[in-house]
């Protein structure tokens, strides 16, 4: 037993023993790392740092010369040592070598001279890839469009095996040195003429390209139509001298130095300020000018900085003026790349350089390239030539206005084509500001001026745009649209107020509302100079109504609407005179029905004076003859009248007496059977010594008169009248014009008192004539012309005429 104790013990110890040797061998391993990597951050520190960006320093160790890019410097001046260190390094190659061991810096010596580089000096690099697994501890990574980053790190070292890390990822698209570049100098050309008279063709500008390209014209029209978009224009270069009087209105706030990352745009080069002022003075107020900064002073950009402000420019602006000519660079061309996907056109400055030199990014496909002509319309000696050339452009004549000096009064150089190609665009765009860079490239085509040979050439391009001509017809080819139409097409109204609301890619002029198709010829302008229409009309009548609107370039557009409640008429009125209560009553009722198939009747309908208004008021209680005037009213107030005749009750007549010597009077009385008075009371005239008289329908002379003294009709004036008799009809009293003698008519009958010779028959008169007044009665019919006839002593026939009628209510 003591013996197996024994060795589970000792085999207890074994495996204690090897455990523990296990954790201190791991212990081991984990302080052997950390040790490691402490190492490794103290190697990533910088211990040579330049004081200037530089493609490459040169030292030649036989003249002790020492070169940046071309410009005498020295050690001390680029990297902060003393003389002695630089005497010492200058006489000493391996001394030179040691002291950029351990450095970033690439060292070559070539026939006693040496090449010094830097790939890291900016401490960023440029990476493509859809997204960022590592960013190898960067202090700031930023994320541009088109699956662009760019990592920046602390110092140089670190940058540097950051590169060497991600060229080895495979999740990486592309990993790229943020290079320093040293932009191609595209250099002014002077013009000493201070003094001299300008040429007239530039008297109003400040460059002669504006009127020479018309586009003066262009501004013209842009101002007199208004509404133009705002476009910005990014300049990407040398900076602008914002604070200048001349830019005042004309600069875009989100101006920015990618190089310093400030907003300080000074002038870095003095060609940007002039490149600004070709873009304004080409331009109208709409066009702002956004200045980004790429370059130092000293002539040096940056991949990153391009690249940032490329896509910064395609975010911020319309156009991007590019002002450079600088190497290529992949991330260049994706930035280009995202800038022409996004239809923001970069135009780009081409100088003829060094033959075998390629022109970039001019070169590049997704730009416009610009050559440069001279007031003769003559390519230019710093002219580039190419089959990538897109257009030509005034180079020439541009004002110093930003340089104190009195030497040169103006400058001329490829880098203000540019600019002059950058502003028509603007142009194009105020009223256009989502065109594509090909219907942007299609209309700069449009209205080139072709240059050298026929068609595209590598001079000239497609020619020199010219807008001289141009009218707001030429530019807008877009209708106006009518947005709304807006009106209540479902409750009954008087009047429909129709609300028009309409808009226009440049300018509405006016509208008009027709019955037709066809175009009008009168329209009710806007006197506002705006890009909409919200107008409201009154249309008073239902039916098809055609809205019409115009824009400035005459292009016109309409819609159609039917309108169809209206309601502009009253109701329709029936009425009945009821008399059956006049005899036991002595009273008529008239009693009104009307109807509305419109908006329907009012609330209160009714009314007899046109004032007091009722429900109940459509019947009428009246006690006597007369005209009764009766309102109705529909629920929008139109109101409907009709007169109601009443002649229910009895109504003398009235007679109408032609003139005469006979009649003295006729009384009419209101005894009617229908259109027949029974008692009409014709009075003769006294001293008419008449011996017999007659009534007749005819104007024929009677065969017979009546006798004085046997008439039992004839009343003497001064006695009470006496009444017919039963047999005293009007059949047998007045004689039918059908039994009219012929013979009776005579020649001598003239007027109603004409005298009558009769010859068929002869009345001797027996006894003195009758001269007092005496009046009879008769049954008489309205609208009939009777003859009154009498016969006087001497035998003469005399007659007048009357008509008898009701009288008039």
């Amino acid at each position: 037993m003591r013996k197996f104790q024994r060795k589970k013990l000792k085999k207890i110890l074994i495996i204690s023993g090897i455990v523990i040797l296990v954790i201190a061998l791991i212990v081991g391993i984990i302080i052997y790392i950390n040790s490691k990597n402490k190492e490794e951050e103290i190697l990533y520190e910088d211990t040579i740092t330049a004081n200037h960006y530089f493609t490459q320093i040169t030292i030649d160790f036989a003249n002790k010369e020492v070169l940046r890019d071309d410009i005498e410097t020295s050690l001390q001046e680029e990297f902060n040592i003393s003389e002695e260190q630089e005497n010492l390094m200058l006489n000493s190659q391996e001394e030179l070598l040691n002291y950029f061991s351990n450095n970033v810096f690439d060292v070559n010596i070539k026939e006693n001279i040496v090449y010094i580089t830097n790939k890291y000096q900016t401490k960023k690099i440029i990476m493509e890839t859809d997204t960022i697994r590592d960013d190898f501890e960067a202090e700031n990574v930023t994320n541009l469009e088109n699956g662009m980053y760019i990592l920046e790190y602390d110092t140089q070292k670190r940058t540097k095996a950051a590169y060497e890390y991600f060229e080895q990822c495979s999740w990486l698209k592309k990993v790229e040195n943020d290079e320093v570049l040293l932009p191609m100098t595209i250099n002014d050309e002077s013009q000493t003429v201070y003094g001299e008279e300008q040429s007239e063709e530039q008297s109003n500008y400040n460059t002669y390209g504006v009127q020479a390209m018309g586009l003066d014209n262009f501004q013209n029209i842009i101002r007199e139509n208004g509404n133009a978009s705002e476009i910005v224009v990014a300049t990407l270069g040398y900076g602008v001298c914002i604070e200048n009087e001349y830019f005042n209105g004309r600069i875009n706030e989100n101006y920015y130095n990618f190089l310093s990352d400030s907003k300080d745009v000074s002038e870095t080069i003095p060609q940007g300020s002039r490149i600004a002022e070709v873009i304004k003075e080409c331009t109208p107020e709409n066009v702002k000018i956004m200045p980004l900064v790429v370059v130092n002073s000293e002539g040096y950009t940056t991949i990153s900085a391009i690249v940032r402000a490329l896509d910064f420019g395609t975010k911020n602006s319309d156009i991007i003026c590019y002002e450079l000519v600088n190497n290529e660079s992949d991330m260049i061309n994706l930035a280009l790349e995202n800038a022409f996907k996004e239809n923001v056109p970069v135009s780009c400055v081409t100088t003829n350089g060094a033959e075998d030199k390629q022109i970039y990014p001019a070169n590049n496909s997704r730009t416009i390239a610009v050559s440069s002509i001279d007031k003769n319309s003559v390519a230019t000696s710093y002219s580039a030539k190419g089959d990538y050339i897109d257009f030509s452009a005034y180079s020439t004549d541009i004002e110093e206005i930003f340089n104190s000096s009195t030497t040169v009064s103006k400058w001329s150089g490829s880098q203000y084509s540019n600019a002059h190609i950058a502003a028509t665009m603007a142009l194009i765009k105020s009223y256009f500001k989502d065109y594509t860079i090909l219907e942007l490239y299609n209309v700069l085509r449009n209205f080139c001026v072709d240059l050298g040979e026929e068609g595209k050439d590598d001079f000239y391009g497609y020619g020199c745009p010219n807008f001289s001509n141009i009218t707001i017809a030429d530019i807008d080819k877009q209708l106006p649209e009518i947005k709304e139409i807006r009106y209540d097409n479902e409750r009954w109204e008087s009047i429909k107020k129709v609300q028009i609301i309409a808009s226009d890619n440049i300018r509405l002029s006016g509208w008009a509302i027709t019955n037709s198709e066809a175009v009008p010829t009168n329209w009710n302008m806007q006197r506002e100079i705006k890009s909409t229409l919200d107008v409201t009309v009154d249309i008073t009548g239902n039916g098809s109504y055609y809205i019409w609107i115009l824009d400035s370039a005459g292009n016109t557009s309409y819609t159609v609407i039917q309108i169809n409640r209206i309601d502009t008429t009253g109701p329709t009125i029936q009425y009945n005179v009821d008399d059956s209560t006049l005899e036991t009553e002595n009273y008529v009722t008239i009693s009104v029905n009307a109807q509305d198939s419109e908006s329907g009747l009012n609330q209160t309908p009714y009314s007899w004076d046109g004032m007091n208004w009722g429900t109940e008021s459509n019947i009428l209680k009246v006690t006597e003859n007369g005209r009764y005037k009766v309102y109705v009213r529909d629920a929008l107030g139109n109101m409907s009248e009709s007169e109601i005749i009443v002649d229910k009750f009895p109504m003398e007549g009235v007679a109408n007496i032609d003139e005469g010597p006979i009649i003295k009077s006729i009384t009419v009385s209101a005894d009617w059977n229908e259109d027949i008075n029974n008692n009409v009371r014709i009075t003769f005239n006294e001293g008419l010594n008449i011996v017999g008289w007659r009534i007749t329908n005819s104007d024929g002379v009677p065969n017979y008169f009546e006798e004085i003294e046997s008439n039992n009709n004839v009343e003497n004036e001064n006695e009470e009248d006496n009444t017919n008799d039963e047999e005293n009809v009007i059949n047998n009293n007045i004689e039918n014009e059908n039994s009219v003698n012929e013979n009776s008519i005579d020649e001598n009958l003239t007027d109603n008192n004409s005298v009558v010779e009769n010859d068929a028959e002869t009345i001797e008169p027996e006894v003195q004539g009758y001269n007092s007044s005496f009046t009879v009665t008769r049954k008489l019919r309205t609208n009939t012309t009777y003859y009154v006839w009498i016969k006087d002593a001497d035998g003469k026939v005399l007659y007048q005429t009357f008509s008898i009628g009701k009288a008039q209510i």
